[in-house]
């Protein structure tokens, strides 16, 4: 007995360098055991080492990390959440190894579910904030607007998120589709790409003190805006001069905004309780 114990612990301390026919003997010995199956891959005498590698490949491209609930930008409709999976790789290969002869094993993934998910979305009906202005000016003014208004409505804030208006509507360019329309620069009235974005940021920026959400970062025009009175306003400029607001709650904030009746509308819905 000593013999052959000192026989196979020389094989498995000289592994790969010993002749194929060892090799084999070793395999059969310490490998998986015959006729064992992960899906349709055959995994017999493979060492456990081997089983790892094929595991992480088997479910590399099956692996899908969840998807929160959220809304279509343009229509605001619901886009319900998708479970993710995910592949417990040593529990797997331990579940290989240790299978009996003949054995066919299948590769069961474990849901990963959201943590915001559909049923959360539904319930944000409850207008927290509600605030209008009066959409007046040239054509190329009220385009911009409309363009910054598309890009805020339908966003979703979560739980101690900040949302920075700057961040969401992006620079504001001709290749974006903003015009020339009058800006306030300074003491005067100019010509500027995007003229008119300031009214939505106002607009969005009174919405979101009705609704009673943390104001994080907010500057005033030097003159005042014709379309609010004068420190009720919120100026925004890219990339330096933001407006920025956290939702404090315990719940995903909606941003909703759009132009109705000739007038610039931004209102906040929150789950129904919230205060």
């Amino acid at each position: 007995m000593r013999r052959i114990a000192g026989v196979l612990l020389l094989i498995t301390a000289l592994g790969v360098g010993l002749p194929s026919a060892y090799r084999t003997v070793h395999r059969r010995l310490f490998g998986v055991n015959t006729g064992v199956y992960l899906e349709d891959r055959a995994m017999e005498y493979y060492y456990p080492r081997e089983v790892r590698v094929i595991v992480e490949q088997m479910v590399r491209s099956r692996m899908r990390p969840p998807v929160p609930a959220s809304l279509d930008k343009v229509t605001g409709e619901i886009v319900p959440h998708e479970d993710g999976v995910y592949f417990d790789v040593d529990t797997i290969v331990n579940e290989v190894v240790t299978a009996p002869a003949h054995t066919r094993l299948s590769l069961n993934g474990i849901p990963v579910v959201p943590l915001f998910r559909t049923e959360h979305l539904v319930q944000l009906t409850k207008n927290l904030g509600d605030f209008s202005t009066p959409l007046i000016g040239s054509p190329d003014r009220v385009h911009n607007i409309r363009l910054s208004l598309e890009a805020i409505n339908n966003t979703i804030v979560m739980p101690g998120e900040v949302f920075s208006f700057n961040g969401v509507v992006g620079e504001r360019t001709p290749e974006r589709g903003y015009r020339n329309a009058p800006i306030i620069l300074g003491e005067a009235v100019v010509p500027g790409v995007g003229g008119g974005v300031c009214q939505t940021s106002t607009t969005l920026y009174n919405a979101v003190r009705l609704a009673g959400l943390e104001i994080v970062e907010r500057r005033i025009h030097s003159i005042a805006p014709s379309y609010i009175k004068h420190g009720m306003d919120a100026a925004v400029a890219w990339p330096y001069t933001d407006f920025k607001f956290r939702n404090d709650s315990d719940w995903p904030v909606i941003v909703k905004a759009e132009v109705q009746k000739w007038r610039v509308r931004v209102w906040i819905l929150g789950r129904e309780g919230e205060e």
